[in-house]
């Protein structure tokens, strides 16, 4: 991935996330003079290699899961065009980045990568699910802003 001329915003994406999470994300880009950069970390895929155009070669954790390409490429196609239609109207040079794994592992990476100002994401999601998912892989803004140098920036999710 190249590194942009300036500063960039690097947020985590997920499927069927709040839209205020990469909108805020988007007016914090505009009010740097940033590139905004949408990254899913695909947790239930892991990396196997790197083909020499740049494409990531994965594969399933989950070792009953029967592994589609086409699958993968639908979900990635998915989450980039939710990340779209949620960045309408916005005048931020975005781009979107797809790859697999621990999410604050890869969102610190790709942020290091991009020369990246800050890092946005979501507050854990409302409800059982959130509380769920936090107990067991604990918080990515946590893990962020333990482990690495750049500031991190927790949106507030919708609450239904």
């Amino acid at each position: 991935m190249p590194t942009p001329d300036g500063p960039a915003v690097v947020v985590g994406v997920l499927p069927g996330q709040s839209p205020t999470v990469v909108r805020e994300a988007a007016r914090l880009a505009l009010a740097m003079s940033a590139d905004l950069v949408c990254v899913w970390s695909d947790a239930a895929r892991t990396s196997v290699a790197q083909d020499p155009d740049g494409t990531l070669v994965t594969t399933p954790l989950d070792p009953d899961h029967v592994d589609d390409r086409e699958d993968e490429v639908a979900a990635e196609v998915e989450v980039a065009a939710e990340v779209e239609r949620n960045l309408e109207g916005s005048d931020v040079p975005w781009r979107f980045v797809y790859t697999v794994g621990e999410a604050s592992r890869e969102l610190a990476r790709v942020g290091r990568e991009a020369g990246a100002a800050m890092i946005v994401v979501g507050s854990r999601r409302p409800g059982i699910g959130g509380w769920m998912n936090h107990l067991i892989g604990g918080s990515t803004a946590g893990h962020l802003a333990h482990t690495q140098p750049l500031p991190v920036t927790i949106v507030p999710q919708e609450h239904p």
